[in-house]
């Protein structure tokens, strides 16, 4: 189907250029305009940066609304595309012939762009959002605060319910230091149903929001300057209303009020009736009562055209004049029959302002920026406006002066780019910046603890990296220097004096000549060397009787070898009686552990008494090498 679309549209744009049509044509007023502006953006060089295209969609009452948008290299924003299509009749929303028209919509808005970040609006009638503020908590007490004092706030069940919240900073209420948050929760079955929606036609979301973030979107991201004052919005919808204050580019406040279009529609009808009543004549009433439907339908305003008579209020209105002339009222007599419905709603308004300037203590709210559901009605806003006494305007992101937009919307009314404007907001969204009910708190949390586990294990490899690299540099350098002396070494025995040859066997024979005379010397001196260090190692309890020594008589006769021999040790132990052998084992071990002597056995030992007490006699033979 998809292929089918681009097809056509490719035809369409073939038309356009051999009719000669201008690409200057605003974007709405045929189904090809958004393909000629589209096409005109995407071939600008400033989008070759390689930074995604956002898409907002925007699934409205009655049509789809669709925006495309991308950042600059210089971080500013820039217009591609915007297009509204109404619903097909056969379409209904939640069948699938819906799901496959919004799929084809979308697959020809998306035009050639492959990589885009995709993001949508939800209705917020049913999310309940609110400002809640803690006591000033460590980072990790932050959350579960938060969590709690927003279950005061707000009723939700967490089975029920996606909670998320955006931490907004730190305030000051009554000379105490606050944190802020923004928090809400909407039902877990309208926003599966809508990521659904989109995951089934085969373009999952991104990113799942709501109308008052969107709008958020337009201060953070600098499309609409708010000069960082306290500014609010006002959404007139047509059973309800709503109102949202925002403070240096963040959402702080949003109320819902349940005065809306319709009630000023049925003001305007009831009260145009109810004069029309009292001003019926007799003679009129018996009129009524013989042609009751002729003149009720001449006479008696129905609900459509007091809708269409509040319609015509609009600037860029196609209003046929008749209808006015019929009913006879002018702008002036609409205004006065709707004015009851237009002052319950100033009056929320300014319970509103007063609750967050007084009793909240923040500062004073400097403008307030107005949208509708359907047209754009001046009049309405004026008298709001007058009533607060505060500054006004439309709610106009895409007005052809700003610099993002570069003419783009020149061809749209008021109206048509006013609604646009929700669709927008939501094509400005990032995770970075625009609460998401498709990834809350807690996925945030679970990506943290994996960024954090992923940086651990990398900031540990490096290190381990850094070892490694540290070893190999430190064993580089020890081989460089093993092999600069090793280069001395081959520099030193080059300067040497050269050995001559036939000088060789001389000093060979002079070596061999002092090895035999070292051997002679040890085998003189051998034995009296046994016995002075049998001297030194004989502690004074043990006194020796007879010392005998015998030298090995194949080391005499053979030269060759170490001269070697033997002592034998007669003695005695004196002391305690009880600790003679223990003197005698003490004195072995000592022997055996002297380098001059290979070996030492006892031979025998027996107590024996003599004058001065029992002493222990014993014989030992000690080897020595």
């Amino acid at each position: 189907m998809s292929l089918e679309k681009e097809v056509s549209s490719t035809e369409k744009l073939l038309d356009v250029i051999r009719n000669k049509k201008t690409s200057d044509e605003f974007i709405g007023a045929s189904d090809l305009s958004p393909l000629i502006k589209t096409e005109k953006f995407l071939s600008s060089k400033i989008f070759q940066n390689g930074k995604a295209i956002s898409i907002g969609v925007d699934i409205g009452y009655r049509e789809l609304r669709f925006v495309k948008v991308a950042e600059t290299i210089d971080n500013q924003w820039k217009l591609l595309a915007c297009r509204s299509v109404p619903f097909r009749t056969d379409a209904p929303k939640g069948t699938q012939e819906f799901a496959n028209f919004l799929m084809s919509e979308l697959a020809e808005f998306r035009g050639s762009a492959k990589k885009f970040n995709l993001w949508a609006n939800m209705s917020s009638a049913r999310v309940e959002v609110a400002s809640v503020r803690i006591p000033k908590l460590p980072k990790k007490q932050i959350e579960n605060a938060i969590y709690w004092t927003a279950r005061k706030n707000i009723s939700f069940d967490e089975k029920d319910f996606v909670f998320d919240f955006e931490v907004e900073g730190d305030v000051v209420e009554s000379g105490v230091t606050k944190i802020a948050a923004m928090v809400y929760a909407a039902p877990r079955k309208e926003v599966r149903e809508i990521e659904d929606l989109f995951a089934g036609i085969g373009y999952p979301l991104d990113g799942l929001t709501i109308v008052p973030f969107g709008i958020q979107n337009l201060f953070r991201t600098k499309w609409m300057l708010s000069s960082d004052q306290t500014v609010a919005t006002l959404y007139i919808g047509r059973g309800w209303s709503r109102i949202d204050i925002f403070s240096k580019g963040s959402l702080v406040m949003t109320r819902g009020i349940k005065t809306g279009m319709n009630s000023m529609i049925q003001e305007l009808m009831e009260g145009y009736n109810e004069s029309i009543s009292a001003s019926v004549s007799e003679k009129s009433h018996d009129d009524l009562i013989l042609h009751p439907d002729n003149m009720r339908d001449n006479l008696f305003m129905k609900i459509e055209e007091a809708r269409e008579l509040m319609s015509g209020l609009s600037s860029d209105s196609q209003i046929d004049g008749e209808i006015r002339t019929r009913f006879g009222l002018d702008e002036e007599a609409i205004k006065t029959l709707i004015k009851p419905a237009m002052d319950r709603l100033v009056r929320q308004i300014d319970r509103t302002f007063r609750y967050y300037t007084v009793t909240l203590g923040n500062e004073k709210i400097r403008s307030i920026y107005a949208s509708t559901a359907t047209n754009i009605y001046i009049p309405v806003i004026d008298y709001i406006g007058e009533d607060l006494g505060i500054q006004r305007d439309v709610l106009d992101p895409l007005k052809p002066e700003n610099p993002f937009v570069d003419k783009i919307t020149s061809g749209l009314s008021l109206s048509e780019r006013v609604a646009f404007g929700p669709a927008l907001g939501v094509a400005l969204s990032a995770t970075s910046r625009t609460p998401n009910l498709l990834f809350t708190y807690k996925d945030k949390k679970k990506e943290l603890n994996i960024t954090k586990s992923n940086h651990a294990i990398i900031v540990s490899l490096l290190i381990i990296m850094s070892l490694c690299v540290g070893g190999l540099f430190l064993l580089a350098n020890m081989a460089n220097n093993k092999k600069a002396a090793l280069a001395q070494l081959e520099q030193k025995w080059k300067q040497t004096v050269q050995v001559d040859e036939n000088v060789i066997p001389l000093f060979v024979n002079k070596v061999e000549q002092d090895r035999k005379y070292v051997k002679e010397y040890s085998r003189r001196y051998m034995a009296l060397a046994a016995i002075g260090e049998l001297s030194a190692l004989t502690p004074s309890n043990i006194r020796l009787l007879h010392v005998t020594v015998r030298m090995d008589s194949a080391a005499l006769s053979d030269e060759s070898k170490r001269g070697g021999g033997r002592l034998i040790l007669e003695g005695i132990v004196s002391g305690d009686l009880n600790s003679l052998e223990d003197y005698l084992v003490g004195y072995i071990l000592k022997l055996q552990s002297s380098p001059m002597f290979s070996q030492t056995k006892l031979n025998k030992s027996t107590i024996e008494s003599s004058g001065s007490g029992d002493v222990l006699r014993f014989y030992l033979i000690v080897t020595f090498a």
